[in-house]
């Protein structure tokens, strides 16, 4: 029993020797991070943004009131076209005629009261100027007595007192050319006067309610006997459209803008052109940005887009869709945006699997669309070539030279069609 054990002790003495022999001698290869790859090839990639908003005349304009009056007559119905200053409704005129005559009469009042502050500013300052004369005539001969010891100091004292308060009184009118003014309070009372009355005879105008510009009556959302500043849901009490001619107002995010123009032109789709579409071009840029909504800080910029041509029975007030083309390029390096790593320092690379390891190439990038970008080397690398594979989303521990396995089951899974390499930009 004892040989037994001991030929079964030296059979795994050798056997452990030999597994470190083997270790030793031919260590087994680092399996490395396991990553997905795939081969770099060219194709056609196009940023767009695809936006949403309503269509309108180019000029539409939305015609209400700010008077809290009743409406007597209304002259037009939808549909009607109308010129320029044509007279829509009319309203109960009572209250601002009233209001008119009130401030008329304020304005004539406060004229009354400064022509009354003048006439009496006038007679206190001739009195004042005699004072001062008199003072100054009593200090002159004062002042002569007191030299020649023939009056007591106090008198010297009391008339040089009386000689200041006198220059000082004088001191606080305000005299321009000779003539003393009133103070500025009067003509403020009379400017504020006449800008009352200007309301109350803008008001009086108001009662009547005109069309701003030439077009056609869209909507009339007022009826006889309703307040003018209270239309229906409300909403204006008249739209006014020129509806020769169509445009689609929509809202380009503030990281697309710059790649906006006048003149750029636009595909126009709405389901009322089945599956037809319309060619437009940007007609107008808002100079400033407005909020996109409460849940984003992120800015939108109003833009226009013109319908040109046939409208193929387009409607004012409806949704329409329109595609802007911002840039494209064709038979370039496309790949997908999580293929490339971007520094602190702004910079970019891409990781290729050569050799079983990792090698690094910084890249420059251009068009992107919203899953791919077109990627250009920075300089000739030999591992930057079509065919080469990349890794789709490089992990940022991987360091030049790490040892990786390409993933087999992953390979290929993700490439870029290239209709996804010109995937539309949603922005609105």
């Amino acid at each position: 029993k004892k040989g037994k054990l001991k030929w079964i002790l030296i059979g795994v003495l050798v056997l452990v020797l030999l597994y470190i022999a083997k270790n030793v001698l031919f260590p087994a290869k680092p399996m490395g991070t396991m990553v997905s790859v795939q081969a770099l090839t060219k194709g056609d990639i196009q940023e767009k943004i695809s936006l949403s908003g309503p269509v309108s005349g180019t000029d539409a304009q939305q015609v209400t009131s700010g008077l809290h009056a009743k409406v007597t007559e209304i002259l037009v119905k939808e549909g009607d076209k109308v010129e320029k200053g044509q007279v829509l409704a009319r309203l109960d005129k009572t209250d601002v005629n009233t209001a008119l005559e009130a401030a008329k009469t304020q304005l004539d009042l406060a004229k009354a009261n400064k022509t009354e502050a003048e006439k009496n500013l006038r007679l206190e300052y001739e009195k004042n100027q005699t004072i001062l004369k008199n003072a100054e005539l009593d200090f002159q001969r004062k002042s002569s007595l007191y030299s020649t010891g023939d009056i007591p100091q106090s008198d010297y004292e009391a008339a040089e007192s009386a000689l200041k308060d006198a220059k000082a009184t004088m001191a606080n009118y305000k005299v321009v050319k000779g003539t003393v003014k009133v103070p500025d309070s009067y003509d403020l009372q009379i400017k504020t006067a006449e800008q009352e009355l200007e309301k109350a005879e803008s008001k009086v105008s108001d009662a009547d309610l005109v069309s701003p510009i030439a077009g056609t009556i869209t909507r009339v959302n007022i009826k006889v006997g309703e307040f003018a500043d209270t239309p229906t849901e409300n909403k204006y009490d008249f739209t006014v459209e020129n509806l020769d001619q169509l445009e689609l107002s929509i809202a380009v995010s503030e990281y697309n803008i710059g790649k906006v123009h006048l003149g750029q032109k636009a595909t126009i789709t709405a389901d009322i052109l089945g599956g037809e579409s319309l060619e437009g071009v940007v007609s107008s840029i808002s100079p400033t940005g407005e909020e996109k909504n409460a849940n984003t800080s992120e800015r939108v910029i109003p833009i226009k887009v013109q319908i040109t041509g046939d409208k193929k029975g387009l409607l004012s007030g409806i949704t329409a869709k329109a595609d802007l083309l911002l840039s494209e390029a064709k038979d370039v390096y496309v790949v997908p945006i999580s293929a490339v790593m971007t520094g602190e320092d702004g910079s970019n690379k891409m990781a290729f699997v050569v050799n079983g390891t990792v090698h690094f190439v910084p890249v420059t990038t251009g068009v992107t669309s919203d899953v791919s970008m077109e990627v250009k080397p920075v300089k000739e690398d030999s591992a930057f070539k079509e065919g080469s594979n990349y890794i789709l989303s490089p992990d940022a521990s991987l360091t030049e030279g790490s040892p990786v396995t390409v993933d087999p089951t992953a390979q290929g899974s993700q490439s870029v069609s290239p209709e996804e390499a010109g995937v539309v930009v949603q922005t609105g």
